[in-house]
């Protein structure tokens, strides 16, 4: 992980991870200024499963994005770097479910990351003239305007992408979730390998105790079961 960035918002501190291509925040310590809210809570809803499917599927296309992560969890080792972690634009999202004071906020501190981050590699050339460095501060600022314009843009379409999505969903009921709902749900690493033995083990407890299995579509992986919550507590393993 690269260097952190803190800042303090209502008597909280909130760290900022903007290297080695990575553009993350800790969401655990955003939630901390919120009474009874919950990172949980907010990966649940399946506005957040859709946008989160959407921005991974971006980056997987994207061949100058393709090494960045939507959502990082990080447990023991040092303390200031265990959590939640979130792309900087489903942190964004967090935000605005959060207040939209907080949105603005995390916003303009977004911003002034990539402003310091670009301005500082001016510094490590002494020998450029005045005009030629202020000429190059002004590209990489008209650089990140269309980046941080491009997050407006991601949202409308995920809007649509979201109704189509909710549209195809038919599984039993809100208690059932598909390996990858449920993992995204509580924030588990879920590769391939992993998400088709997960996938057998749910399927024998479920025959074994009468529940019922469900189907779904999923965007990522078209049709898939779906089980109950109970189930899925025993197979994710």
């Amino acid at each position: 992980m690269g260097n952190l960035h803190k800042f303090e918002y209502e008597g909280k501190m909130i760290s900022f991870e903007f290297s080695d291509g990575n553009k993350m925040v800790n969401a655990t310590e955003m939630i901390k200024p919120f009474k009874n809210k919950r990172v949980n809570d907010f990966l649940r809803l399946k506005q957040t499963k859709g946008y989160i499917l959407a921005l991974e599927r971006r980056y997987e296309n994207s061949r100058n994005e393709d090494q960045r992560e939507v959502l990082r969890v990080v447990q023991g080792g040092i303390p200031e770097l265990q959590g939640t972690w979130m792309d900087e634009k489903l942190a964004l999202k967090l935000a605005s479910w959060l207040s939209v004071d907080f949105e603005l906020w995390v916003y303009d501190r977004i911003y002034e990351l990539l402003i310091q981050g670009k301005t500082e590699l001016v510094t490590h050339r002494p020998n450029m003239g005045l005009v030629k460095s202020i000429r190059l501060i002004a590209d990489q600022l008209e650089y990140h305007e269309k980046e941080l314009g491009e997050i407006k843009e991601d949202l409308s379409h995920v809007k649509d992408y979201i109704s189509d999505l909710d549209a195809k969903i038919t599984s039993i009921d809100e208690n059932y979730y598909s390996i990858s709902g449920y993992c995204a749900l509580n924030a588990i690493a879920c590769p391939l390998d992993k998400a088709q033995k997960w996938g057998y083990a749910a399927t024998k407890l479920s025959n074994q105790k009468d529940f019922p299995i469900g189907k779904a579509y999923d965007a990522k992986y078209g049709n898939v079961n779906t089980y109950h919550h109970s189930i899925l507590e025993q197979a994710v393993k």
